[in-house]
C-alpha cells in the first residue's frame, strides 16, 4: 500500500469516527426528547479496485421494533375508546347517583313511597298531602333532569367528535408533509430518521382517535388507511374526515355520522376516542334513556291506575281529562262504570244522581260515552262534554263528581287496557298529556333484519279519514322494520291515501344507532293485532321524550285535598222499597202475561259474571239465597241479608262486599216498571264516607307490588318487578358500567404503558451506551489522526531524501 493510500484511508476513518460521534452527540442531547429514538450510524469498509481503502458510514437507522410499534397503536385505539368510555359513565354515574346515594332516582322514588305511606294513614290530615306532592315533585325534577343532562352529554359529545376530527385532519396534513419531505431526502440520499421520528408521533396520535393500519412505498412514504384497509385516509394526498354537528338532541333522534370522500364511514369504525364517542352517543346513553322512560311510564301508569279509582274528600266539581281526544274516536271497551253527583259531605245530591254506564256504548266512541253520560240518570245533576279535545265532567249548580271504574275497560291504542277514568286521564296525579296521533316503535338494532313475528295481520284505525273504515296490514315472519313500514304504507295508499302522503305517515327514524318505526296520522290511532308483531316491536303512544314531560296535576298542586281518599261507594247496595213478607212473593215483581218470562239480575265486578234469574213468583229470600248459593259471590266475599227496615215498615235486601272490592247490578228487566230494580229501588244508599282512607292506602300499596310488568328497555331485559327494584336495578347497572369502564381504562392505559416501555427500552436512547460508544469513536479518531500525523512524518522523511 502507497503512503497515498495509507493516508486517504486514515482520512476515511477520521470522517466515518467524526460522523458516528457526530450521531452519538445528537443521541445523547435527545435522550429526554419524546418521541425521539436512538440513531444508529452503520459501518462498512470502502474498497477500490477490489483494495480496501478506508472505511464510510452507511445508512443511519433508527433502533425501532416496527412489530411492537404496530401492536402499541392498535393498543392505543383500544384505550382511546375505553377513554372515553371511562369519563362518560363517570359522569353518568354522578348523575345517576349510586345505589347508596340520596339523590338517587331510586332512593327517591322511595322517599315518594314513604310520603304516600303517611298520607295513608293520615289522609285527612293537610301535612301528608304537600309532602306527597314535594316528594313527587322531586322524582318528576329528577326524571326530567336525568333526560335532560343526558341529551346535554350527547351535545357535548358532538362537540368533542367535532375536535377529534379537525385533530385527526391536522394530524393527516402533517403526516402528508412529513412524507413529502422523507421522499425529497430520500432522492439526496439523505438521512431521514428524525423525519421519520416526528411521522411515528403523528401516527401515534391518529391511531389514538382512529383505527389505522399503513402501508410503506419503497420512496420512504406511507399509506394510511382506517378499518383494516376499508378506508383510505392518506395516499400522497391527505382525504378529510368530515363531520357536521348535530342541532341539539332529544330523546329519540339520532345523529350525524363521520363522511369520507361523500361516504359514511362511522359503521366501519372499530377502536379509537371516535368509536368510543359514538358507542357513547348513539347506543349507551340512548339506551339509558330507554330505561328511564320506561321507569317513568310504569311509574306514571301505576300511581294514576289507583288515583283514577278513588275520589278526593270533599269530591271535587270536576275532572278534567290528559287525553287529547276528537268525538269520533273509536273506542274498544268492555264492562261498565259508575258516574255519580255528590254534595259536600260525600253522599248523593238525590237518589238517582248515579249511573252505571255499560261499555261499549252505542256508538264506540268517545262522543257516545259523553251521551251515555248525559243521557243517564246522572246526567240531570251532572255533564260530559269535550272541552279543547279533553273529557270533561262536570257537576251541576255546584254539584260534586265521583267516578268509580268498576269493571270497565277501555283498550288504549298500544293494545293495554285501563279503567274509564285512567284512559281519559280524569283524575290523574301524575300529568302527561296522552294521545295517539303519533304512535313508535322501541328501537330495533336494525331495520333491515327479519323481526321473526309470526305471520299474521294487524288491524290500524281512526275516527276519520282513510283510517275510519280501518286498515288491514299484512306481515310475514321475514318481515323487516322496513317491510312492515311499506306494508303500511301499501294499505294506506290502497285506502286513498296519496304516495306521499303514505311516506309521512309511516317512516323510520334513527334513535342513535338504532331505528323505530313511527306513524303520524292526523287523528288518534288504534292498532289491534291478530298476531305479535306490533307487541314485540313495542308500538306505544307514549314517546321517547316522557320522562322528561311529566308533573304532578296543576289542579293537585293548587288543591292538595284533591288527592284521593277513598272510594265512591261500589261495594254496598240496598233495595229502599220494603216487603211486607220476606219469603212471599214480591209484589208487582216481573213478568206478569204468559208465557213466563224470567228477567235476569247479574252481578259483575272482577270475577265471572254470576246470573240470578227472576219472575213474578220470587221473593226477597229468593234473591238472597241465590246471591249467599253462589260459589263464586261467596269466594269473593259477597254476601246478602235480608234485614227488617222499622222506618220503612218492612223488610229490605242488603249487598255488601266485606273486602270492601267494586262490583255493580245490571238487570235485564230495566226499563221495564216490573223489574227487580224498579220495584225495590236497588242500588246506593250513599257515595263516598269521610273516614274512607282505601284509595290513600291503595296509592301507598302501589310502591310494594312486585308484578308491575316492565318491558325490556336499553340493554335491561323485562321482568315483573316493583318500582323502587328496578329503579335501584338502573341506578346498578350504571355504577357496574362506570366500573367496569373503569377497569377497562386502566387495564388499557397500562398495557399501552408497558407497550411503550419496551419499545423505549429497545428504541430509547441509553447513555452508558453511548458514552462507552463516544470513548470508542473518539479513540478510532485518535488513532487515524496519529496514521495520518505518521504518513506526514514519512513523507517529510522521504522529501529529505530526495
Amino acid at each position: 500500500m502507497s503512503l497515498t493510500q495509507a493516508l486517504n484511508t486514515a482520512i476515511s476513518g477520521l470522517n466515518t469516527a467524526q460522523a458516528r460521534i457526530a450521531i452519538t452527540s445528537s443521541n445523547i442531547s435527545n435522550v429526554n426528547t419524546p418521541g425521539y429514538s436512538k440513531k444508529i450510524a452503520g459501518q462498512e469498509t470502502l474498497t477500490l479496485d477490489g483494495q480496501g481503502a478506508g472505511s464510510q458510514v452507511a445508512d443511519i437507522y433508527r433502533n425501532v421494533n416496527e412489530g411492537l410499534v404496530r401492536e402499541m397503536r392498535g393498543e392505543l385505539g383500544k384505550a382511546g375508546r375505553e377513554e372515553v368510555r371511562y369519563e362518560f359513565f363517570q359522569r353518568i354515574q354522578t348523575l345517576f347517583g349510586t345505589p347508596q346515594s340520596d339523590a338517587a332516582i331510586s332512593q327517591r322514588i322511595n322517599d315518594l313511597a314513604d310520603a304516600f305511606e303517611q298520607l295513608g294513614v293520615t289522609p285527612d290530615q293537610n301535612s301528608p298531602r304537600v309532602e306527597a306532592i314535594e316528594s313527587a315533585l322531586q322524582v318528576m325534577e329528577s326524571f326530567e333532569k336525568l333526560s335532560t343532562q343526558l341529551q346535554d352529554m350527547r351535545d357535548d359529545i358532538d362537540d368533542q367528535i367535532t375536535d377529534e376530527v379537525d385533530n385527526a385532519n391536522t394530524l393527516l396534513s402533517e403526516i402528508s408533509e412529513l412524507n413529502t419531505g422523507i421522499v425529497r431526502l430520500n432522492n439526496l440520499d439523505q438521512p431521514t430518521t428524525e423525519l421519520e421520528d416526528q411521522r411515528d408521533q403523528k401516527l401515534n396520535k391518529l391511531s389514538k382517535i382512529i383505527d389505522v393500519t399503513t402501508f410503506s412505498r419503497n420512496d420512504g412514504s406511507i399509506v394510511i388507511y382506517s378499518a383494516n384497509g376499508a378506508n383510505t385516509l392518506l395516499d400522497r394526498t391527505p382525504n378529510n374526515l368530515s363531520f357536521t354537528q348535530t342541532a341539539g338532541f332529544e330523546p329519540g333522534t339520532g345523529g350525524s355520522g363521520i363522511s369520507l370522500n361523500g361516504a359514511d364511514i362511522t359503521d366501519t369504525l372499530r377502536t379509537g376516542t371516535l368509536k368510543g364517542l359514538f358507542d357513547m352517543r348513539d347506543s349507551e346513553i340512548p339506551a339509558l334513556n330507554d330505561q328511564i322512560n320506561e321507569l317513568a311510564g310504569e311509574l306514571r301508569d301505576a300511581i294514576n291506575e289507583e288515583h283514577n279509582k278513588g275520589t278526593a274528600f270533599p269530591p271535587p266539581t270536576n275532572l278534567s281529562g290528559n287525553r287529547m281526544v276528537a268525538a269520533s274516536d273509536p273506542l274498544t271497551a268492555t264492562g261498565a262504570f259508575r258516574v255519580a253527583a255528590l254534595d259536600d259531605d260525600g253522599q248523593l245530591v238525590a237518589a238517582d244522581s248515579w249511573s252505571d254506564i255499560t261499555l261499549p256504548t252505542t256508538p264506540a266512541t268517545v262522543q257516545g260515552i259523553i251521551d251515555a253520560i248525559n243521557g243517564s240518570d246522572a246526567g240531570g245533576y251532572l255533564t260530559a262534554s269535550l272541552i279543547d279535545n279533553q273529557l270533561v265532567i262536570e257537576g251541576s249548580d255546584g254539584n260534586r263528581v265521583a267516578i268509580n271504574e268498576l269493571d270497565g275497560q277501555i283498550t288504549t291504542s298500544d293494545g293495554r287496557e285501563q279503567g274509564f277514568s285512567h284512559y281519559f286521564g280524569l283524575n290523574d296525579f301524575v300529568a302527561t298529556v296522552k294521545r295517539s296521533d303519533t304512535m313508535t316503535s322501541s328501537a330495533q338494532s336494525s331495520s333491515t333484519t327479519a323481526l321473526n313475528a309470526t305471520a299474521s295481520s294487524f288491524t290500524i284505525s281512526a275516527g276519520s279519514g282513510v283510517l275510519a273504515g280501518g286498515i288491514t296490514v299484512n306481515y310475514a315472519a321475514t318481515d323487516s322494520l322496513e317491510d312492515v313500514r311499506d306494508n303500511i304504507r301499501t294499505a294506506l295508499q290502497g285506502a286513498g291515501m296519496t304516495v306521499a302522503a303514505s311516506e309521512e305517515a309511516a317512516f323510520i327514524i334513527e334513535d342513535g344507532n338504532r331505528y323505530r318505526l313511527v306513524l303520524d296520522y292526523t287523528s288518534n290511532m288504534t292498532i289491534t293485532d291478530a298476531g305479535t308483531l306490533t307487541g314485540k316491536i313495542g308500538m306505544t303512544e307514549d314517546q321517547p321524550t316522557l320522562a322528561g314531560n311529566m308533573d304532578v296535576s296543576a289542579a293537585i298542586q293548587n288543591d292538595p285535598s284533591r288527592i284521593v281518599r277513598g272510594q265512591m261507594n261500589a261495594d254496598t247496595y240496598e233495595t229502599s222499597t220494603a216487603v211486607v213478607d220476606n219469603a212471599a212473593a214480591i209484589p208487582n215483581l216481573g213478568p206478569l202475561v204468559p208465557p213466563p218470562l224470567n228477567y235476569t239480575l247479574t252481578v259483575s265486578g272482577d270475577f265471572t259474571d254470576v246470573n240470578i234469574d227472576y219472575d213474578s213468583t220470587t221473593s226477597l229470600d229468593d234473591i238472597a239465597n241465590a246471591i249467599n248459593n253462589s260459589a263464586t259471590l261467596t269466594d269473593n266475599n259477597i254476601t246478602a241479608s235480608v234485614v227488617f227496615n222499622s222506618q220503612l215498615g218492612g223488610y229490605t235486601l242488603s249487598v255488601k262486599d266485606a273486602d270492601g272490592d267494586p262490583f255493580y247490578f245490571s238487570d235485564s228487566g230495566l226499563p221495564n216498571a216490573d223489574s227487580l230494580t224498579t220495584v225495590l229501588g236497588l242500588g246506593i244508599g250513599f257515595g263516598v264516607h269521610e273516614g274512607d282512607n282505601t284509595s290513600a292506602l291503595a296509592l301507598s300499596n302501589t310502591f310494594e307490588r312486585s308484578d308491575i310488568q316492565f318491558e325490556a328497555a336499553g340493554g335491561l331485559s323485562g321482568e315483573r318487578t316493583s318500582l323502587t327494584d328496578f329503579a335501584a336495578g338502573i341506578v346498578a347497572t350504571t355504577a357496574t358500567k362506570a366500573s367496569v369502564s373503569q377497569g377497562g381504562y386502566e387495564f388499557q392505559s397500562n398495557l399501552v404503558t408497558d407497550l411503550s416501555t419496551r419499545i423505549q427500552n429497545e428504541a430509547g436512547v441509553n447513555l452508558d451506551e453511548e458514552m462507552s460508544d463516544l470513548i470508542i469513536f473518539q479513540r478510532a479518531y485518535t488513532a487515524s489522526a496519529q496514521v495520518i500525523t505518521t504518513v506526514d512524518e514519512m513523507f517529510d522523511a522521504l522529501l529529505r531524501a530526495v
